[in-house]
């Protein structure tokens, strides 16, 4: 991929795979993106096409994607390992030993998943803290470390890889979408506690980070389908027709509330008065699911658990399941204090730099470590284009 000084990255999303180009500079040079089918082969037919048209605009094959991944199965892990040996090491021998037990760990009480991220902590080297795993140490014969770890199914991960190798394509890197997308969006911000929660198709994610260090990760399989969903079975009405009434209320400056309120709406949502949906209560399907949302992901437990306060904490939705909440309100049952509530419409461009960019910053350890083994007040832009 770096010889022909072009990178291609692919967000296979569950509702939509984006896929990009960069030059050498990380200028983008070509994105296209397409709808997912329910027809496996289809799909995939689909996606060559659209890598098809990458080639022809850059004049050059491709044969290396990074690929990013979610999946409403996603889940992660706290796990604390210790390494003592009698003679002293280096760190990195010692580091190398514990990773070979962490996959150990997961491969006989996870079968069916795969570490897609190992992410540091905490690690004690004989007795002193440290964030990350120092290179210089020398003489250590005590190790500690605090491992997050991200993990998706392996029959997902083994038929894509399956699907790309059928067309020459090698997968250079596989990341977890949320979690590369939290680490570049969270450079932008200068703060010390930030959560990011991304409401997708069928899952939603929450990442929370003070000083630049992970606290909590935590998924639930409810997205913004879901949403869809009840919109579809309690007006009797198709799936596609449901989608296009909830984007009608994107953007759209409502106010959702469980008390009764005469709004006025505009006149795309005065169009949905005219197929005998009652307003209010299609509001409020859309109220219930959000409630239950934000309910799971800010679970009171892992809260005080990671000794998380969410009054200092900046609070920024993502995805596009989060489009409900661009410049409408919100009034749950449970009261959140955040210190700021933020909304960032991200484009395709970002999230795929997103995987490209960690993939720079992190590809010489990736290669090594591989060889050896009332809520919501008016949610605002926080980041101008």
């Amino acid at each position: 991929m770096t010889n022909n000084k072009f990178y291609s990255i692919i967000d296979f999303g569950s509702s939509k795979v984006r896929f990009s180009v960069f030059n050498s500079k990380l200028d983008e040079e070509y994105s296209q993106s397409i709808l997912v089918t329910d027809n496996y082969k289809e799909h995939f037919e689909n996606i060559k096409k659209i890598i098809k048209n990458g080639e022809r605009k850059i004049s050059n094959h491709i044969e290396e994607v990074i690929l990013l991944l979610d999946s409403s199965k996603i889940f992660s892990i706290d796990i604390s390992l210790k390494k003592k040996i009698d003679t002293n090491t280096n760190t990195k021998k010692l580091y190398d030993l514990t990773l070979m037990e962490l996959d150990q760990i997961i491969n006989l009480n996870y079968i069916d998943f795969k570490i897609i991220h190992r992410i540091i902590s905490k690690c004690k080297i004989d007795g002193k803290e440290y964030n990350e795993i120092p290179n210089n140490i020398k003489n250590v014969n005590n190790l500690i470390i605090d491992f997050k770890l991200i993990c998706l199914p392996k029959k997902l991960i083994d038929n894509l890889s399956k699907e790309f190798n059928k067309n020459n394509i090698k997968i250079a890197n596989i990341f977890c979408t949320s979690y590369v997308k939290a680490v570049n969006y969270m450079r932008k911000v200068v703060e010390d506690k930030i959560s990011f929660l991304e409401i997708g198709y069928s899952r939603s994610t929450l990442i929370v980070y003070e000083k630049n260090m992970i606290k909590l990760i935590q998924s639930i399989p409810i997205g913004g389908n879901h949403v869809t969903n009840d919109i579809s079975k309690v007006f009797k009405i198709s799936f596609d027709e449901a989608e296009k009434i909830k984007k009608l209320f994107n953007k759209s400056e409502t106010e959702f509330s469980y008390k009764y309120d005469n709004n006025n709406y505009s006149n795309s949502i005065r169009d949905v008065l005219k197929k005998n949906i009652s307003i209010d209560i299609l509001k409020k399907v859309i109220l219930y699911r959000i409630q239950e949302i934000l309910d799971l992901t800010f679970k009171k437990s892992n809260i005080s658990k990671y000794n998380i306060r969410l009054s200092e904490t900046m609070l920024f939705l993502i995805g596009d399941g989060s489009n409900l909440f661009d410049n409408n309100s919100f009034h749950l049952n449970d009261k959140f204090e955040f210190k700021s509530l933020n909304f960032y419409s991200e484009t395709d461009k970002d999230i795929c730099y997103s995987g490209l960019s960690f993939h720079l910053n992190n590809y010489k350890l990736s290669k090594t470590i591989n060889k050896k083994l009332g809520l919501f007040e008016k949610f605002f832009h926080f980041f101008s284009e």
